[in-house]
């Protein structure tokens, strides 16, 4: 083949601390149904019966962050919006620019910030990295996903000046209501908990106000925890640096099922839909998005709705917030709604799940071989990599030759078992997308000149003379086979067929002729080469015919040649 196919190895690097990576870790979600709404009869005295009907709730698969944003995670957004022109710092707070869209606060406006703004930069003002940010307004976490979703290659949701969200978009947004119950329930029906993790309100499991408090509850506000702290293992004042004074703290695991972290407790979170008391008695089954509009509060206005809890009003006695199905307005905060302070309110952030087709890079079919150039079709996927897991369970990092926004040319790891295999698409430790693929010992795909496994082969034709010189040349064009000094074998180029068992057989045109390997073609991973020949001279004159092989049994896509 005359093209050259640079092959580049990526190798992700992920982040043992979590939050700590420069994007938010993300979860997949599988799509299902559940009844959606308060299983334990806990009526909140603020805004009762807010929690039913319950109702059957439909959602598609999704990803979620693994745990809440983080500070050092959102400083990165409002250094690059800074830089960008998008946003300016007025009195110490973050506003869209020539708007009075507020984000955030910062430590100059607030003492609970962790934010810190010089005047140039955004750095951080404590030792709170991994912490969840704190002090974010609704349209600083919609700001937030805009960035990010444009940072991966993604399609932002979110319209910055009417703050409106196209569901139709792959990019990052907050969870709607439906979904992030339905992520905090972590798959958990039968019996339905009160809590993530079950239905004991253990102050190890969680950052909320229950005695004895964890060693972060002490000092200046906020009391929050670095995301992921609550994960069953002994923690000590030696690694955390924590204000209290234990030597050490003992957590019991407060993930879910589906693994994600400070689903109760520590921030609220912020999500999509607007708060409406008596939305459950008409909202959509399927893929509910939250009423157009909220219902008026105390002083009049309407309110985005928040989730989980937190560590200054979390647990199940104040009172319950940091139930699953509890609902609660942006504007009961605190004592002094609707100006008590935003040290509690944070976010984290959802994206559909992006469908993930892999096929053979050959012929564009299903299924695909171990050590065979493969093709992965989705979106968001430039500069990605790839890694491909086996039905036993083992995963390994893949060759990747080249990608796009649509497209990776990958080769599947020599070691992967037959079977059913998933393959997953990360960006600087983010999955990106997942999908699924059928890896069979032989799977023989050969390539065209058109690149799409049709119509005249990719192959070169080499003519020996009778004194043994050779001759090659791409097939280009019509070839001859009429010269009765000399052999001309046809040199096919494939992939999937390395690990033949048995026997190749091939016949052009219908004719049957001799096969030689396949082989790995050895300049090139994942390149098979399997020679056809000495073509018989009964071939000549036959126009435009089929080549079909098979190996193992297994036909190859027919391609074609055209014989004067």
């Amino acid at each position: 083949m005359t093209a050259t196919i640079l092959s580049v190895l990526m190798v992700a690097l992920y982040a043992q601390t979590p939050g700590s990576t420069q994007y938010p870790e993300m979860t997949l979600i599988p799509g299902g149904s559940f009844q959606m709404g308060d299983h334990a009869g806990f009526v909140d005295p603020q805004h009762p019966s807010d929690e039913l009907p319950m109702h059957l709730v439909s959602v598609d698969s999704f990803y979620i962050g693994t745990y809440d944003v983080t500070n050092q995670q959102y400083i990165a957004f409002l250094n690059a919006a800074f830089q960008a022109g998008t946003i300016e710092v007025r009195n110490g707070l973050v506003y869209r620019k020539g708007s009075n869209d507020l984000y955030c606060d910062t430590r100059q406006s607030a003492d609970f910030s962790s934010l810190n703004w010089d005047g140039k930069t955004f750095t951080l003002a404590d030792t709170r990295g991994t912490h969840p940010v704190v002090g974010i307004r609704w349209m600083g976490g919609a700001a937030y996903t805009v960035w990010l979703s444009t940072a991966l290659g993604l399609q932002p949701c979110y319209d910055t000046t009417s703050w409106n969200c196209d569901f139709t978009r792959n990019g990052y947004r907050f969870p709607t209501e439906a979904e992030w119950e339905y992520a905090g329930r972590g798959g958990q029906y039968n019996p339905y908990y009160i809590f993530p993790w079950g239905n004991d309100a253990d102050p190890a499991r969680a950052n909320w106000p229950l005695t004895p408090a964890n060693p972060f509850q002490t000092g200046a506000y906020p009391w929050t925890t670095p995301v992921g702290f609550f994960n069953g293992k002994l923690r000590s004042k030696a690694d955390f640096s924590w204000p209290g004074n234990q030597a050490t703290y003992q957590t019991l695991d407060g993930s879910n099922a589906f693994g994600l972290y400070d689903m109760a407790g520590n921030v609220w979170q912020l999500i999509h839909d607007w708060y409406q008391t008596n939305y459950y008695e008409s909202g959509p089954g399927k893929n509910p998005t939250g009423p157009t509009s909220g219902s008026p509060m105390p002083d009049g206005l309407a309110y985005h709705g928040m989730r989980g809890g937190n560590w200054y009003n979390g647990d199940q006695t104040d009172p319950g917030h940091a139930r699953v199905s509890n609902r609660n307005p942006l504007y009961f905060r605190g004592p002094q709604d609707p100006n008590h302070p935003y040290y509690h309110i944070g976010f984290r952030v959802v994206r559909p799940a992006t469908a993930l087709t892999v096929v053979s890079a050959a012929n564009f079919v299903g299924p695909v071989a171990p050590g065979s150039i493969a093709s992965a079709f989705g979106s968001g996927l430039a500069g990605a990599t790839i890694a491909v897991k086996d039905v036993a369970g083992a995963e390994r990092t893949a060759e990747i030759f080249a990608t796009s926004a649509s497209q990776i040319n990958f080769v599947v790891p020599a070691a992967t078992l037959p079977g059913l295999a998933t393959v997953t698409v990360s960006k600087a430790g983010s999955v990106v997308a997942v999908g699924a693929i059928t890896v069979e010992a032989v799977a023989p795909g050969l390539f065209s000149a058109s690149a799409d496994g049709k119509g005249v082969a990719a192959a070169v034709v080499l003519r020996v003379a009778a004194n043994g010189g050779q001759m090659s040349q791409v097939l280009s064009g019509p070839m001859s086979v009429s010269n009765a000094a000399e052999q001309v074998y046809l040199l096919l180029f494939g992939t999937g067929m390395r690990g033949l068992q048995q026997r190749a057989t091939a016949t052009i045109g219908g004719t049957s002729v001799a096969v030689a390997g396949p082989v790995a073609q050895g300049q090139f991973s994942g390149l098979d080469q399997v020679n056809l020949g000495p073509l018989p001279a009964s071939l000549a004159g036959r126009g435009e015919v089929g080549i079909a092989l098979t190996v193992d049994g297994k036909a190859a896509n027919l391609v074609t040649v055209t014989i004067q």
